[in-house]
């Protein structure tokens, strides 16, 4: 695929993630994100001796162990489960940007299993590299914490913190300088190792010379592929809408006030599930959330344990289907940052990434080649067996043809 290499290709990144295959990915990855995160908060609110029909009742489906006074032990938990959606997520936006770096390469038969197995193999570098940049911000903040312990021995401590102001003041620049890379890493490293195949080091490099070489590219083209995203979401929630409204109002008419009773059930539980969605949505969409989401309350007229089960199942297909349209929305700002890199390393470095040798492509010509090579072999020995055995055969034909006509002579006679 041709690129311009400058912002109009970031406009391209909601056609790019419009593919079933992207959006599996992500689908996939955001739901077991999500389920770390809510087994983990659920189990730190627990743990704090909230009884679990409260924790419902406040928070469906949205929990938050911060929402709420909770021990430290509590706290923790919530961080690890935290952590370790963060994680996945991380995992995930690497398995997608290498499948958009794969489209743009014209290798349309890249699939997803391939996608996800690039992403399990690059998992210690991008765990390398955030340790990398925790290491370095650990090292200046304990340091500056001893050399403050040390400020407080009588006399020399002021007089020596005093003279060190100015390399101290250098120190905390480039911390700050550090903190931003690393926030710049966090968002562009799954792009960094799908298209350049980096290791933790590379990594790490690559987003220090990128937030320092092209800061004001970095923010401009961040804020393009962020606003393509939100444009994606609300595109989608909107079609998505419209979509079951044309459902609804056609089985309405089919199924009478049973599929009324049926979907308002249901609405009134995703609702209940979600109690603080639709605030969200209002904070960023204002009165145009009324578009996407519920723009008034839904009754639950089921009524038995047959029809709340349906329901309940009604419910659950509309989650997956919402689930469906943020995974479109992630996939669309990892086709942003996929492309943003690209351009990004092209201006910086005068190198086109798309034309670069690939690593995972050349070891699997290699493995066709090395397999096409013992097919052959292969047949050439099967063939060699049966020109063996034929030959054998023959042979054998050969030796019994005397005896045959010795016995026909003496039935002659």
């Amino acid at each position: 695929m041709k690129l311009h290499f400058d912002y109009r290709d970031l406009f391209r990144a909601p056609r790019l993630a419009f593919s079933a295959q992207r959006i599996w990915i992500n689908w996939l990855g955001l739901g077991a994100a999500y389920l770390i995160y809510l087994i983990f908060t659920y189990l730190s609110l627990l743990v704090a001796g909230r009884p679990l029909a409260k924790i419902w009742a406040k928070f469906g489906l949205m929990p938050c162990t911060l929402a709420v006074h909770a021990p430290w032990f509590s706290t923790l938990i919530y961080l690890v489960g935290v952590a370790l959606a963060i994680a996945v997520i991380l995992l995930v936006n690497t398995a997608v940007c290498r499948a958009v770096y794969m489209t743009l390469r014209d290798e349309f038969f890249y699939t997803w299993r391939q996608a996800y197995r690039f992403a399990f193999k690059k998992w210690v570098s991008i765990l390398g590299a955030i340790l990398t940049f925790l290491f370095m911000i650990a090292f200046f903040v304990l340091g500056a914490l001893f050399m403050g312990l040390l400020g407080r021995i009588p006399y020399l401590g002021e007089l020596g913190n005093t003279l060190l102001v100015i390399p101290y003041l250098f120190a905390a620049l480039l911390l700050i300088f550090i903190a931003l890379a690393f926030g710049v890493g966090l968002v562009l490293l799954p792009a960094i190792m799908a298209t350049s195949d980096e290791d933790a080091v590379g990594g790490v490099f690559q987003s220090f010379s990128t937030t320092f070489n092209q800061p004001w590219r970095l923010v401009l083209y961040g804020a393009i592929a962020s606003v393509m995203e939100v444009v994606a979401f609300f595109v989608a929630a909107l079609a998505t809408k419209w979509a079951y409204l044309v459902f609804s109002g056609l089985f309405s008419v089919g199924m009478g006030r049973k599929f009324r009773v049926l979907s308002e059930t249901a609405l009134h539980m995703v609702n209940r599930s979600f109690p603080e969605l639709r605030d969200w949505l209002e904070l960023l969409f204002g009165r145009a959330s009324e578009w996407i989401y519920f723009s008034h309350g839904h009754p639950a007229l089921a009524s038995g344990g047959y029809a709340l089960f349906v329901a309940g199942l009604f419910a659950l297909f509309l989650i997956l289907m919402g689930g469906a349209v943020l995974a479109y929305a992630e996939a669309t700002g990892n086709a942003g940052l996929t492309l943003l890199y690209i351009i990004l390393y092209k201006k910086q470095e005068d190198e086109n990434l798309l034309e670069r040798e690939d690593e995972e492509l050349k070891e699997e010509e290699e493995e066709e080649e090395k397999s096409g090579e013992a097919k052959a072999d292969e047949e050439a020995s099967q063939q060699s067996e049966a020109e063996s055995e034929e030959a054998k055969g023959q042979g054998e034909q050969d030796a019994d043809s005397p005896s045959d006509q010795e016995d026909s002579e003496k039935k002659d006679q």
